[in-house]
């Protein structure tokens, strides 16, 4: 039985393939159970052949290997025959699709024959690709200007992997140590690391430094139990100022009792709850807790004010005395100390006892008609003082007015005879004060709040419809704003999740409105408004209104033109269009020293005259000074889009997004293919870096692609500039063929199931579905087919092969097909005749085969 094993990870399912001349029937577990048979000289002489010995992949990249051995002159039994002379070449291969880590160790093939074990060579397949942290900085707590060390660690293969340390963000200085001290520092800051090999760079999680400070203030001080002589309180501590917090003080003193002392009670913290002992019954106390780090004290927190329940009287009554007098006893005591009652005396027992009679008299006590002092309770009295005062103000106030009111009778006559003057206030007066609180609320930054002030509009003239998209963080809905007309003009409605978002995020996502106010242009998304809107436990929520686009983003509207049902080929003339309007509208950015950094298909917006405009301004940057901005916080970024340099060093420019404009052409011209197929995202930067560009579809202009090419020059400095390639797309667009008929314009119908009865009525405007493709090719002998894969499972191995059958090529001739295959037809072509005299070999070889399955 052949079996292959690996010292570090159990292989996948595999197959042997083996091509004997004697085909024995059913499934052999070994050679054995086939009826070979090998003399103890031909065991001993059965070798593997030698192995490829090192293999070294890429991650994610696909591994394939076998071994083999050579089993000669043996015969078998098959069907009580007898066969001399016999031939096996065994053959076992193993394919990885996508090898990981996890893969990378050492195999084996091992043969049983007649319980002699025989291996093969090792074959050692070692997995390469970014480097992976074995440790990563991990958040300090240090005194102000007190030296720490900060540790990061990461290995490949391939080695050697250099580490580099970045400061917020920023490269701290040349420090290319696994471990670095840092002198000291006085205000709290963040670190991080950079690992970087030959196949790229991988970034750690920001390490924060705190410094550690006094403790905040406690909160929250409250009795929990009350009793005679103690007191159960509990607290919140407040922020521990980044040293844990040892020990907490409460501080007790008597409420009534003037120059009473004041007793402190330290204790351990956690719990964060005190038994204040030792205390007198019936009687009020000021509490306040305060408690410490190795810093110092926190400041002491309110006085809470508590006071303990009725006790037991601590003391009996005292000089009992009693005179008897015939038959009657007089029985006399005194009242034990007032501080000693500890609560108010209800009665006394009197117990009598004779012998073995015993009698009890209950004598109650009447209360004293003086009052026991109570607490004075302040707010009495500062509320009837209060009160008082309003009182007379109004009495004034009222003797004021009618002295003058008879005074002005006197002059003009009785006032209902007068003409009114009435004065008008517009009521932006009144919302005005009402919007910057809101604002305010948000917590957004004093400039953002004057950005956004005259762009505010009221929350009851927008109203709200269906949801048009939502994603993990947010949704857009279709949305009616009221006109100063009294009309109501159709918007889309942009919202955020705000369980899923700190405050920092609201400020960006409220940024990218601001971002957009200024913009005056036909081919950038214009700012109509922005509404908030008071949600119950919640921030206000911020809503971005933007004018209505039917057809929604260019990337979904050039999958449904070549996707949907009805497939319809848009020719080069409306694709060049596309992108002329595109670099007008980057051109009008650029000029304003605005950089998109997010420029894709995706992000485009297509309008009701098919007119397109650049939108999406979420990572858009102003800049001020020089004409670069450079990333320091680390963010999901589009990778496939984005420019080598910025891949390398995070430095935008306006040629990075001339680079991103590229790209999106060839989105354009392939109808919203997937940039880059078969390329991870951690590989594009080597694939970059090494030259390779995206390819030329095979239904581009070459001149067109030569505008590509320059968009994706290597050197910043060598790329144009959007005016460039604007007159450059002008230029092309001119010397194509002009459309000559209306019918010759090709619409496509991208409405919702629910819109076709609105769309019927507008069909003298609305969009035209037709299907003329200048150019088509069908399909013969060759079956292409695409894939995209949007999100990896969670499966514990998903690396397989899919093989998909031709089918019926008859069915399939008769379909007209405008899909661009990824790879060159010609290319397509070559592979087939390879696979084909690849099998072709396999068959010449051997004509019997036997199928060997491993265990």
């Amino acid at each position: 039985m052949l079996i292959f094993t690996k010292t570090l990870i159990s292989s996948n399912s595999c197959q042997l393939e083996a091509s004997p001349r004697c085909r024995p029937s059913g499934r052999l577990t070994s050679l054995d159970d086939a009826g070979v048979h090998l003399s103890p000289e031909e065991i001993q002489k059965l070798r593997f052949k030698p192995t490829v010995g090192t293999i070294q992949r890429s991650e994610g990249a696909e591994v394939r290997f076998n071994c083999s051995i050579d089993i000669n002159d043996f015969f078998c039994q098959y069907k009580g025959i007898l066969i001399k002379n016999i031939f096996i070449l065994l053959i076992f291969y193993i394919n990885l699709n996508k090898c990981n880590r996890a893969d990378a160790g050492e195999y084996h093939c091992r043969l049983s024959v007649s319980n002699k074990i025989i291996e093969s060579d090792s074959i050692i397949l070692e997995v390469e690709g970014l480097p992976t942290f074995t440790i990563q900085p991990s958040d300090v707590n240090v005194t102000r200007n007190t030296p720490f060390t900060l540790t990061c660690e990461a290995v490949g293969p391939p080695n050697p992997v250099t580490i580099k340390w970045l400061h917020k963000g920023e490269r701290y200085a040349e420090h290319n140590e696994s471990s670095i001290t840092i002198e000291g520092v006085n205000a709290s800051t963040q670190y991080s690391c950079e690992a970087h090999n030959e196949k790229g760079l991988t970034v750690s999680r920001e390490a924060h430094i705190n410094i550690k400070e006094l403790p905040d203030k406690v909160s929250k001080v409250t009795v929990v139990k009350r009793e005679a002589n103690k007191l159960l309180i509990s607290w919140t501590p407040g922020h521990d100022g980044f040293s844990p917090l040892s020990t907490c003080s409460i501080t007790v003193r008597e409420l009534l009792e003037p120059g009473s002392p004041t007793a402190t009670h330290p204790t351990r913290v956690p719990p964060f709850q005190y038994e204040i002992t030792n205390l007198k019954a019936m009687t009020w106390y000021n509490m306040s807790v305060s408690c410490t780090n190795e810093i110092g004290w926190s400041p002491p927190s309110v006085w809470v004010q508590s006071n303990t329940t009725e006790g037991v009287p601590s003391e009996a009554p005292q000089n009992l005395t009693v005179h008897v007098n015939n038959s009657m006893l007089m029985i006399r005591w005194e009242a034990p100390p007032p501080d000693k009652l500890n609560g108010i005396l209800q009665r006394y027992d009197v117990t009598i006892k004779h012998g073995t009679r015993v009698n009890t008299v209950k004598l109650p006590v009447s209360p004293s008609s003086t009052p026991l002092p109570s607490r004075p309770n302040s707010a009495y009295i500062v509320l009837g003082v209060a009160c008082s005062f309003c009182l007379l103000l109004i009495l004034m106030f009222t003797a004021v007015w009618l002295h003058n009111r008879s005074y002005l009778q006197c002059l003009f006559g009785p006032a209902d005879k007068l003409i009114p003057n009435v004065e008008y206030r517009p009521q932006r007066s009144y919302n005005r004060s009402a919007i910057e609180i809101t604002l305010a609320s948000l917590g957004i930054s004093s400039e953002l709040q004057g950005k956004l002030q005259d762009m505010m509009i009221v929350r009851n003239l927008l109203s709200i419809g269906k949801v048009l998209g939502e994603g993990e963080f947010g949704s857009v809905m279709e949305g009616h704003l009221k006109q100063p007309d009294g009309t109501s003009k159709k918007v889309a409605v942009k919202t955020m999740k705000l369980d899923n978002f700190s405050q920092r995020e609201i400020e960006e996502f409220l940024n990218e409105a601001a971002c957009m106010k200024d913009f005056h242009h036909p081919n950038v998304i214009r700012l109509l408004g922005v509404c908030l809107e008071l949600v119950s436990g919640h921030f206000p929520k911020p809503m971005v209104i933007l004018p209505f686009m039917k057809y929604g983003d260019l990337h979904s509207f050039l999958l449904r033109s070549r996707l949907s049902e009805d497939p319809v080929y848009l020719p080069t003339q409306i694709l060049v269009k596309f992108m002329i309007d595109i670099a007008q509208g980057m051109e009008y950015l650029s000029g304003r020293n605005f950089l998109h950094r997010d420029l894709a298909a995706r992000n485009c917006m297509l309008r009701d005259d098919m007119s397109v405009c650049v939108a999406d301004f979420g990572l858009s940057k102003k800049i001020y000074s020089g004409d670069y901005y450079r990333q320091g916080r680390i963010a999901k970024m589009p990778v496939k889009w984005i420019a080598v340099e910025s891949l390398a060093d995070r430095v935008f420019t306006v040629k990075s997004d001339v680079w991103a404009f590229g790209v999106t052409m060839w989105e354009i011209v392939t109808r919203g293919m997937n940039p880059y197929p078969g390329v991870q995202n951690h590989e594009i930067y080597d694939y970059l870096f090494e030259g390779n560009r995206l390819k030329q579809p095979n239904d581009c202009l070459d001149e067109l692609y030569d505008i590509m090419l320059s968009c994706w020059s290597a050197d910043p400095v060598d790329r144009p500039d959007f005016t460039q390639v604007r007159k450059r797309l002008e230029n092309l667009a001119g010397k194509l063929p002009t459309v000559s008929s209306k019918k010759d314009i090709i619409y496509i119908n991208t409405s919702f199931p629910e819109e076709e009865e609105e769309l019927r009525g507008e069909a003298a405007e609305g969009p035209v579905l037709t299907s003329t493709p200048s150019c088509s090719r069908q399909s013969t002998d060759t079956s292409v087919v695409t894939a995209d894969v949007h999100k990896s499972t969670d499966a514990e191995d998903d690396r397989y092969v899919v093989v998909i059958s031709s089918g019926d090529h008859e069915a399939r001739s008769t379909v007209d097909t405008v899909d661009t295959p990824l790879l060159n037809h010609r290319l397509l072509e070559q592979d087939s005749e390879e696979t084909v005299r690849d099998v072709t070999a396999t068959q010449q070889a051997s004509s019997d085969t036997t199928r060997f399955v491993c265990e």
